[in-house]
């Protein structure tokens, strides 16, 4: 069994929280959670009113969440571990009576903290705005939407360290969260292949039935982007001339857990790779 000192996590877990709470990166990026969705809203308002309804914000600003927060996570996690051991930064931590899970978890929870703190400000802030404003407003959906894209941020984060947890040098690591940024993606064209292989006319957005029960738990920003029009009561996605059918069986629970799936899968890899580094 793994003992962790919880008073170590901690410790590490507010020196990663007060250390990256203050990068210029992400007070840049909590401004535009903030900016986007009245930007959007805007686009959204009728005559009578300054901004659109918070549902028609929500739906239109989550493709744009869906690239950002991992964009932020990757920014928070990817040279955590090679780019400190890089520096020596890490052996001075781990001379001290620090264990490798400890310093893993610390790490997660400091920049993670940062996540969630960015996040909320960013999308309450510009939700309780646009509520004002409006009167009106749907929040249990609002308030998945930020669960559901805080989770995007952990999958990432977690993903991120895993990726410098592997990686030996910053440079290395810097591929390997590119890499990780565009896997979602990378899937998708691959489904697609196999789909147009097997006679489905892909160009004119025809696409095997099963491709979306693989595609969603394999690409969390897909996921996100699904999740939250479910969370809205849709069950049928129009994008760009696509027609998509949500199957039933998809659930706040069926998203929940294959986000946390993720975020187990690779704090385990994270750990192992941690454990058998040589500092």
């Amino acid at each position: 069994m793994v003992n962790f000192n919880l008073k170590t996590v901690y410790s590490i877990a507010k020196k990663e929280f007060l250390d990256n709470s203050r990068n210029k990166w992400i007070l840049v990026l909590t401004g535009l959670f903030i900016i986007l969705p009245l930007l959007i809203s805007l686009a959204f308002s009728g005559t009578d009113k300054i901004f659109g309804g918070m549902d028609n914000t929500v739906l239109g600003l989550v493709a744009i969440s869906s690239l950002l927060i991992p964009f932020v996570a990757i920014i928070l996690g990817f040279s955590t571990i090679s780019g400190e051991d890089e520096n020596g930064a890490l052996s001075v931590v781990l001379s001290y009576p620090v264990r490798r899970i400890e310093l893993l978890f610390g790490k997660i929870l400091g920049l993670g903290s940062v996540l969630v703190v960015s996040i909320f400000i960013g999308f309450g802030l510009s939700g309780v705005i646009i509520t004002l404003a409006v009167g009106e407003a749907s929040w249990a959906p609002f308030i998945a939407f930020i669960l559901y894209n805080i989770g995007l941020g952990f999958v990432f984060l977690t993903g991120s360290i895993f990726i410098s947890a592997l990686c030996k040098s910053r440079t290395r690591s810097i591929g390997g969260a590119i890499l990780l940024y565009f896997f979602g993606p990378i899937v998708g064209m691959f489904l697609m292949a196999i789909g147009a292989g097997m006679g489905y006319k892909v160009a004119e957005f025809q696409f095997p039935p099963w491709m979306l029960d693989y595609q969603i738990p394999l690409s969390p920003p897909d996921l996100v982007q699904t999740a939250v029009p479910v969370a809205y009561g849709t069950k049928v996605i129009e994008y760009s001339g696509m027609i998509i059918n949500i199957p039933e069986y998809m659930t706040y629970a069926y998203f929940a857990f294959i986000q946390l799936t993720w975020i187990i899968i690779f704090i385990i890899l994270g750990y192992l790779l941690l454990k058998k580094r040589e500092i």
